[in-house]
This record gives structure tokens, C-alpha cells and sequence, in this order.
């Protein structure tokens, strides 16, 4: 790494947090598929005209706006992803990643005196609802290619989605193939519901709401979903969590979990690290872990033979099977 690498690392915050602010403001719906002066994206926004000027020259120097003729444009790609009315926005997750920046500005405190804990807004029905809406704007680029890389047992016809949150996995997977039945449990269902109705999918996919630790489960599921859960929680917390999935699988069933996988070092990938850090301050107990943390938490559990697969660089998933 070069001083101007390092440099680049320690000012990396004020890019992202144009852009954060941005999203926060509406900037990218508001200027849609038409070209805006200043004047009329700071009424609509309603910020000063100064600020709003100052923001978009900013904007456009990233390259996420086009300056012409005293007019702003969202560039290709701000109106595939941040504009509001694109089904590809990803509005909901740069609203997740600018309230994670009150974690990130408490660290230095959390790291001294220990977790704040969850914070109380993350209880409320308003919060789940958006941390959900973030959840499915994540998936449109992670889903497909997780589901393609899951080994499903010969002839899978229920699935089991343990703290499936907008139900984007099991819709992914219903559509992938189409004799799955499947539940959908979570504190908060209320997005997974809609999403499910608007794909055509409530007669194969049904939801409830409950604790992931408490709520009635059921058995003889072919396939059980962990998807993004384990790093909400502590290691104890996490082996029994498994083995309520051991234990509403039928023989031979297979769980698959889509996690951060870290190195046994915990070090790598730095994505995933740095993600860990970050549940320290957003979570009660969680944080992410290795591989073969799980895989040992699996054998506990009651399951063998587990598979790894790398989806991205940072996102992995490992399969297992009950015993």
C-alpha cells in the first residue's frame, strides 16, 4: 500500500457520504429521466440553493450526475440503481448503509467500553420494514447466483426459510424450481408477504411471523435456508439455532447457509472483517466467522458432510446434510 493509497483509505467516508446524503435527500428520484437546474432540485429536496448546487457539482465529479447546459442528469447508472422509481433502486440499502453510520461514528466509544446493543428503532415495525425493503434491493445482484450454486436433495419439495426477511431466497428459489413449497419465518413478514403476492407465488410460498428461536417450525422439510442470519448472533446462540433446523429436516436434508466467510484468521476477505466490526456496534452479540467455526457448529449440530462455495469475493455459501 502507497501513502496515496493510505490517503485514499482515510477520505474514503466523504465520497460515500455524498452519495448517502444524496439518497437521503431524494437527489436522483427528483431528477428521474429529465434534466433539472439548481433551483428547482432544491425546492423539490428542499434544501438551500447554495447547498443543493454545492451537492450536485459533488455528485458529478463522481460521475453519478452529468452537468450540461446548466441542467443535472442522472448518468446510466444512477438511474438504473438510484433512482426511486427504477425496479432496480437500491434506495432502501443506502438508507441501511447511512444509518450504520451512526455505529461506525460511535465505534471508538463501543470499542472502550464495550456493545451498545441494539438500538431501539431497530425494534420498530417502521425499521423492519425498511431493513427488509434493503435486504431484497441486495438480492437482485446476490440471489441468482447463491441459488444457482445450492445441490438440492433428489426430488426437494419443501424448503424451511429461517429468518428469511423480504423472502428473497425462497422466491429466487421457487422460481429456480418450480415444485418447492416453502415457509418464510420472521420477526417481520410484512414486505416478504407482499413481494410473494406480487410474484405469483402464494399457493407454493406461505410466511410466518415469530422468534427464530421460539416459533413453531414443524418437520420433514427437505431444505433448510440460514441466509445472512448467523452473523446477527453468539456462537452458543447460533449452535442452537442449527439444531432446531436438525431438527425440522427430514433425514437426509440439507441446510445451506449464505454468510460473510472469514480465513481462520479472521483477517480475510477484508470485506468480511470489516463487516464484523461493524455487527460488533449494530448487534447484541454477533459478528461474522470462519468457515470452520460453522462447519464445527454443524457437526455439533448433527450434520455432515458439508460443501463450501464461493459466491463473490465476500459472500459464501455452505451446505450440509443431516445426519
Amino acid at each position: 500500500m502507497t501513502y496515496e493509497h493510505l490517503m485514499g483509505l482515510a477520505n474514503g467516508y466523504a465520497d460515500s457520504k455524498v452519495l448517502l446524503i444524496a439518497n437521503e435527500l431524494g437527489v436522483f428520484t427528483a431528477i428521474g429521466t429529465g434534466g433539472h437546474r439548481v433551483e428547482a432540485l432544491a425546492t423539490s429536496c428542499g434544501t438551500t440553493r447554495e447547498g443543493m448546487r454545492l451537492l450536485l457539482h459533488a455528485l458529478a465529479g463522481l460521475g453519478l450526475l452529468r452537468l450540461s447546459t446548466g441542467r443535472y442528469w442522472n448518468t446510466p447508472l444512477a438511474l438504473r440503481f438510484l433512482d426511486g422509481h427504477s425496479p432496480y433502486a437500491i434506495t432502501n440499502l443506502l438508507w441501511l448503509l447511512n444509518h450504520h453510520w451512526s455505529n461506525w461514528t460511535d465505534m471508538t466509544r463501543a470499542i472502550r467500553l464495550g456493545r451498545p446493543g441494539w438500538a431501539p428503532v431497530t425494534r420498530t415495525a417502521a425499521f423492519r420494514r425498511r431493513f427488509a425493503l434493503a435486504m431484497q434491493e441486495r438480492s437482485h445482484v446476490l440471489a441468482p447466483p447463491t441459488i444457482a450454486s445450492f445441490r438440492l436433495p433428489r426430488q426437494a419439495a419443501r424448503v424451511l426459510d429461517l429468518g428469511g426477511g423480504a423472502g428473497s431466497y425462497s422466491i429466487a428459489l421457487a422460481q429456480r424450481h418450480p415444485r418447492l413449497q416453502g415457509l418464510v419465518v420472521d420477526q417481520s413478514v410484512a414486505v416478504a408477504r407482499r413481494l410473494i403476492r406480487q410474484q405469483g407465488l402464494t399457493d407454493r410460498l406461505r410466511v410466518e411471523e415469530g422468534d427464530l428461536f421460539t416459533a413453531p417450525l414443524g418437520t420433514g422439510f427437505d431444505v433448510a435456508l440460514l441466509s445472512n442470519v448467523l452473523h446477527d448472533f453468539h456462537e452458543k446462540d447460533n449452535i442452537r439455532l442449527l439444531r432446531r433446523v436438525q431438527q425440522a429436516l427430514r433425514p437426509g436434508g440439507k441446510v445451506f447457509i449464505v454468510e460473510y466467510f472469514l480465513n481462520p484468521a479472521g483477517t480475510r476477505p477484508s470485506e468480511g472483517a470489516i463487516f464484523s466490526l461493524l455487527m460488533y456496534a449494530f448487534t447484541g452479540t454477533g459478528r461474522c466467522y470462519a468457515w470452520n467455526d460453522v462447519e464445527g457448529w454443524l457437526s455439533t449440530a448433527g450434520f455432515f458432510r458439508c460443501r463450501r462455495h464461493r459466491v463473490t469475493a465476500t459472500i459464501g455459501t455452505l451446505e450440509a446434510v443431516k445426519r
